[in-house]
C-alpha cells in the first residue's frame, strides 16, 4: 500500500513534464485599433450653417473611444485649413481628456475661415485610430477684449497730465490685434496707437496766462518711460468733467466694446503749486492762513494752483490712514512730469516723517527729481514726528528731501514727547542765506505738544531758528529743559527746501502761536517770508 502512494507523485509529475515539452498550436491575435467618435457626427458643419450662423473661433470639442481588445489611453487631435492638410503623422497633440475648449485659427486680416478638426484614440498598445474622427467647423472672427487696469486710473480731479493703463486682448491671439484707439469727450472720433500700448499719459498743452482757455489737445506719451508718439488728442476741457474712450481694433476691422472713464480736469493757473496736505477737518483755516500770507509776498496777479490730498482725514495727533487716492498710483510718470511744469511749490501737511506708507510727501519726494532738475524751489510746513517703526527712517524719501540730518532720540527714561510751553523763546540760529540777517525772535503763544525739532548737523543744512523745549521723564514725575537738538526751522545749503516745523496758527480758531520776541505780531509771518526770499520765490 504504501509502495503504491509513493509511486503515484512521480507518476504525475511525468505526465505533467511531458505535456510541457509539446507545442502549443494556433495563431496569436493581432491588436486591434480603437475607434474615435465625435459629439459633433457631421463631417462638415459648413452646409448645416449659414454665414449668419458661423461659430466663434473659440469652440468646445468633446470626443469619446473604445478599444475591442483593450483600453484607450489617450487621444490626438490637431486642425488646419481644408486646402493644406499636414502628412498623415504631422501636427498631432496629444491629450488624456474627453474634451477641449479650442481656439482655431483664422488667417490675420480674415473674417471667417473653414477649419478642420480631427481626433483620433491612442490604445494601450500605443496603436492610433487609423480613421480620425472628423468634421469642419466654419468660424468667423471675434472681437478683441478691453478694459481698464484698476490700479491705472487717474484720481477724481487731476491738472492737464495724467495716465491711463489697460490691458487688451484677441481671441485669436495679439498678433491679430491692429490698433489701440482713444478719444476725449468724443466716442466717435479717435486717435490710433499701436496695438502693444498698455500705458499712456497725456499731456494737455495749457496757456496759464490765458484765463479765458478752455479747451485743448493734449500731447500722448507711451509707457512709463514717457516716450514721445508725436500724436495728440483734441477736446480735452479744462476746469470740468472729461471723458476718456479706449477701444481695441483687430486686423479684420473688428472693435471691442468701447470703454469709458471720467474725472474732472483743473486748469493751471501759474507757477506756484499750494499743496493742501493737511489731513484734518480743520484744514480750511490753515489753508485760508497760509494762501493769504503767499498773496502777501507773491506779485500781484501771480496764479497759484491749489492740489488738495488732504482726504481721508487723520483723527488726533496721528493714524494709519492710507496715502490720499487724490494722486496718481504711480509716481511715474505722471507726477514727475506734472511737477516739473511749476517752478515752486509751497506745502502744508499734518505729518511727512511719520510714514513711508502713509504720508503723502514720501511718495511726491521720491518723484520730485525732475521739478528740482528744472531749478523747483519748495517751502514745507509740517511738524515732526518720530515714525512708530524705526525702519521708516532709513531710505525715506521725505527725510532725504527735507533741510535735516536726523531725527531725535529720546533715552529709556523719557517719553518719547516734547512740550513748548506759553512764552517759550524762539530765537534765531545762522544768517538767512542771501539776506544777511537772521530771522526775528519769536516768542511762543500757546502750550504745543504735536511736534519736535530736529538735528542739522553737517555743511548741507542750515539751521535759521531753535525752539524751547521741555522733557518728560516716562513715569511723569519729572520735567526740564530739553538740551538735545532743537532746530525748528532750515533751509537746504543749496537753497532748494525750506522748512518749518511749528504751527504758526492754532487749527481750530486761527490764533497766533507765535508773536515776535519784541511783541511784533507780524514778526512769524515775516520770517516765513524771509525764508521764501531766500529760496527764490517771487516777491512784490
Amino acid at each position: 500500500m504504501n509502495r503504491v502512494l509513493t509511486f503515484l507523485p512521480i507518476v504525475l509529475a511525468a505526465l505533467v513534464l511531458g505535456a510541457c515539452d509539446s507545442d502549443i498550436t494556433g495563431s496569436r491575435l493581432d491588436n486591434l485599433p480603437p475607434d474615435t467618435q465625435l459629439s459633433v457626427r457631421d463631417t462638415s458643419l459648413t452646409d448645416n450653417l449659414g454665414d449668419d450662423e458661423r461659430l466663434t473661433s473659440t469652440v468646445f470639442v468633446s470626443w469619446t473611444g473604445d478599444d475591442p481588445d483593450g483600453f484607450v489611453a489617450s487621444f490626438e487631435f490637431r486642425f488646419f485649413p481644408p486646402d493644406s492638410a499636414p502628412a498623415k503623422e504631422e501636427a498631432w497633440s496629444l491629450t488624456t481628456n474627453s474634451d477641449s475648449l479650442i481656439l482655431l485659427p483664422i488667417p490675420p486680416g480674415e473674417k471667417e475661415a473653414n477649419v478642420v478638426f480631427e481626433v483620433r484614440a491612442i490604445d494601450n498598445d500605443g496603436s492610433a485610430d487609423p480613421s480620425p474622427a472628423r468634421t469642419v467647423f466654419p468660424i468667423q472672427n471675434s472681437p478683441p477684449d478691453i478694459a481698464f487696469r484698476p490700479f491705472d486710473l487717474s484720481p477724481d480731479t487731476t491738472f492737464a497730465v495724467f495716465s491711463f493703463g489697460w490691458t487688451a486682448s484677441d481671441p485669436e491671439g495679439l498678433e491679430n490685434l491692429d490698433r489701440i484707439d482713444v478719444s476725449l469727450n468724443d466716442s466717435l472720433q479717435f486717435v490710433s496707437l499701436p496695438p502693444e500700448t498698455e500705458f499712456v499719459t497725456f499731456v494737455g498743452d495749457v496757456d496759464k496766462g490765458d484765463p479765458g482757455q478752455t479747451t485743448t489737445d493734449a500731447r500722448v506719451f507711451l509707457g512709463r518711460g514717457f516716450q514721445t508718439s508725436g500724436l495728440s488728442v483734441s477736446g480735452l476741457v479744462l476746469g470740468a468733467e472729461n471723458t476718456i474712450y479706449i477701444r481695441a481694433v483687430d486686423r479684420t476691422d473688428t472693435t471691442s466694446t468701447v470703454e469709458s472713464f471720467s474725472w474732472y480736469v483743473k486748469k493751471s493757473r501759474g507757477e506756484v503749486l499750494y499743496v493742501n496736505d493737511y489731513r484734518k477737518s480743520t484744514f480750511p483755516t490753515v489753508q485760508r492762513f497760509h494762501l493769504a500770507l503767499l498773496r502777501e509776498y507773491l506779485p500781484d496777479g501771480t496764479g497759484i494752483d491749489l492740489w488738495d490730498i488732504s482726504t481721508p482725514f487723520v483723527s488726533g495727533n496721528a493714524g494709519d490712514t492710507p496715502r490720499s487716492p487724490l494722486m496718481p498710483p504711480s509716481p511715474d510718470p505722471t507726477l514727475r512730469q506734472w511737477l516739473a511744469d511749476y517752478s515752486y511749490i509751497y506745502w502744508v501737511a499734518t505729518s511727512t516723517t511719520a510714514s513711508v506708507s502713509a504720508d503723502n510727501l514720501p511718495f511726491v519726494a521720491s518723484a520730485s527729481d525732475l521739478f528740482f532738475e528744472n531749478g523747483g524751489k519748495m517751502m514745507v510746513h509740517s511738524p515732526i514726528t518720530l515714525p512708530s517703526n524705526p525702519e521708516d527712517i532709513v531710505g525715506n524719501p521725505a527725510l532725504l528731501l527735507l533741510p535735516l540730518s536726523d531725527l531725535i532720540s529720546f533715552p529709556d527714561t523719557l517719553r518719547p514727547a516734547l512740550r513748548m510751553g506759553v512764552g517759550a523763546e524762539i530765537p534765531a540760529a545762522d544768517a538767512v542765506p542771501g539776506l544777511g540777517v537772521t530771522l526775528p525772535a519769536l516768542e511762543s503763544n500757546a502750550f504745543l505738544t504735536n511736534t519736535l525739532p530736529y538735528a542739522t548737523d553737517g555743511a548741507n543744512v542750515i539751521p535759521l531758528a531753535t525752539g524751547e523745549y521741555t522733557y518728560i521723564s516716562r513715569d511723569g514725575r519729572r520735567q526740564g529743559p530739553w538740551f538735545g537738538p532743537s532746530v525748528i526751522a532750515s533751509l537746504s545749503a543749496d537753497q532748494r527746501v525750506g522748512l518749518f516745523a511749528l504751527p504758526l496758527i492754532n487749527e481750530q480758531s486761527g490764533a497766533q502761536n507765535f508773536v515776535g520776541a519784541d511783541g511784533d505780531s507780524e514778526a512769524p509771518r515775516t520770517a516765513i517770508k524771509m525764508m521764501l526770499e531766500s529760496l527764490g520765490f517771487p516777491m512784490r
